[in-house]
């Protein structure tokens, strides 16, 4: 009934109050990803997710009630979770009684439910759209046909009064007849298909991601897949897959299979997925503060090399053990230093730094850069730490950094690149996502989610998509076969609208 699209033209008027007093800050919430944590500590980590918003100031903003709550996407959660989240949402009230919260939902949820709520204090009930309201929609699309049709037509006169179904009417009326809601789902699905020039893998990749979407949150993004996405038969697969990559990586580069081994075995056991904040805070760190976190990173990790090796040589330097140690300590320190200098910064999220995503991909191209430049200035620290003792006590510069050396230097730079910006375990994860019998992604992802935006199934939001209507994800997860057509799909139980 137009839910959402009333709820954001809210947010647009608060937003311009907001500007003009100091009021609130409207903030969009999609409550369809939440898993059962309190309403508070879920929120703080939402704003991270979406928007970038560090911990700390986060928590100032919700413990100070200095947002407006646009509470979205509780239809989507199972039954069992929405009373969960009800009873959440309705505790933050309780305890912040000056945090302002709109939510947005059918009526017929919380009727069938029984879920009330006690601390929001008016409600709006969205009717369906006038004849009036109708012809100024179809005239304002100069499509008098339309009109016609829905004249003429007793089943469109009662389709069309629903803003849903009067959308999907004007993309695809073409004349033909459409008996009731059903056929309308069917034809919008079917022609919109047709139209987006789909073929059959792309409609069992699209059936395969709304089963998927129906226990996560709707919007998906294609930097978001984790192993949680794989089949279970899968995610042992892939862990051995990242120790073979690893493996073959440092046996290939650095020349010791052995090493490549036992560190992949350790990487394939720490999800990096599972530290958002580190991970994320790479991807969106500016050049600015880029460089912040470079001059940080790279000044730890040279002093601490220093001080490491320098303290642990001057004892061994009477066994001839001096240069040695110090080289090896150094690069220890620099390895310390960096790790402790660069968590630091990273934890809690890069602050003062507010960002949506824009486009695909987006936060596993940033992040790979990123830590291509920080690793990689690591790296230089190490090497200098190796060279320059020996260069001071008047020995050849690589007596400490042979061929050796520098491919387990530069193998291990490579590996930490590629697994600390999640650029290894999600060219894995695309690659065992591939379809089959349990259904994918079709390799070329970008390409299958334009088709489908084109085909107007699903809407771009924010770097990712979302299908157009909860309902007809539904549709589409529940009644697609291999390929879609009218006989053979059938539209899930039918609840009034709002």
């Amino acid at each position: 009934m137009g839910k959402t699209h009333t709820l954001v033209a809210v947010g647009q008027l608060l937003l311009q109050r907001a500007k003009q007093a100091n009021a609130p800050i409207p903030v969009l919430i999609d409550l369809s990803g939440w898993q059962g944590e309190t309403m508070r500590s879920w929120l703080i980590d939402y704003l991270w997710e979406e928007y970038r918003v560090a911990k700390t100031i986060a928590e100032d903003w919700i413990d100070g009630s200095e947002l407006t709550l646009l509470l979205d996407g509780f239809d989507h959660l199972p039954t069992a979770q929405q009373r969960s989240c009800a009873h959440a949402i309705e505790t933050l009230l309780r305890t912040s009684p000056d945090q302002t919260a709109i939510l947005c939902c059918r009526r017929t949820v919380l009727e069938q439910s029984g879920i009330t709520f006690n601390h929001f204090n008016s409600g709006v009930n969205i009717t369906p759209l006038a004849a009036q309201q109708v012809k100024d929609y179809t005239v304002a699309l100069q499509r008098d046909d339309l009109w016609q049709g829905i004249k003429g037509s007793k089943a469109l006169q009662v389709l069309a009064r629903v803003p849903l179904h009067l959308t999907m009417l004007a993309l695809i009326y073409r004349g033909q007849t459409i008996a009731n809601r059903e056929g309308l789902f069917n034809t919008f699905i079917t022609e919109q298909l047709s139209q987006g020039k789909t073929t059959p893998t792309d409609q069992a990749a699209l059936q395969w991601l709304a089963q998927k979407l129906e226990t996560r949150s709707r919007t998906f993004r294609l930097d978001q897949l984790q192993a949680t996405w794989l089949p279970a038969s899968r995610r042992v697969l892939y862990r051995l897959l990242v120790v073979v990559l690893l493996a073959l990586v440092y046996g290939l580069i650095g020349g010791n299979l052995v090493l490549g081994a036992a560190i992949g075995l350790v990487a394939s056991q720490i999800d990096v997925e599972s530290f958002p904040r580190y991970r994320l805070s790479l991807a969106i760190t500016s050049w600015k503060t880029l460089g912040v976190m470079a001059l940080a990173s790279s000044g730890a990790a040279l002093g601490v090399g220093l001080m490491l090796g320098g303290v642990l040589a001057v004892p061994l330097s009477r066994f001839g053990l001096g240069l040695s140690t110090f080289g090896v300590a150094g690069a220890m320190g620099a390895i310390l230093g960096w790790c402790i200098a660069l968590g630091g910064l990273l934890w809690g999220g890069v602050q003062n730094s507010i960002q949506l995503r824009t486009t695909p991909n987006q936060d596993v191209i940033i992040g790979l850069r990123n830590c291509t430049i920080l690793v990689g200035l690591l790296g230089g620290i190490i090497a200098l730490l190796l060279v320059a003792p020996a260069v001071m006590s008047n020995q050849p510069p690589f007596t400490l950094l042979g061929l050796q050396r520098i491919r387990l230097l530069v193998v291990g730079c490579l590996g930490s690149i590629l697994w600390l910006s999640f650029a290894l375990q999600q060219a894995i994860l695309r690659l065992l996502l591939l379809p089959g019998k349990q259904g994918g992604i079709p390799f070329s992802e970008r390409a299958w989610l334009k088709r489908l935006v084109t085909s107007h199934l699903l809407k771009p939001v924010a770097g990712g998509v979302q299908f157009c209507h909860e309902d007809v994800r539904h549709l589409v997860a529940e009644r697609v076969p291999q390929s879609l057509t009218a006989e053979t799909l059938k539209p899930k139980k039918e609840t009034a609208p709002l």
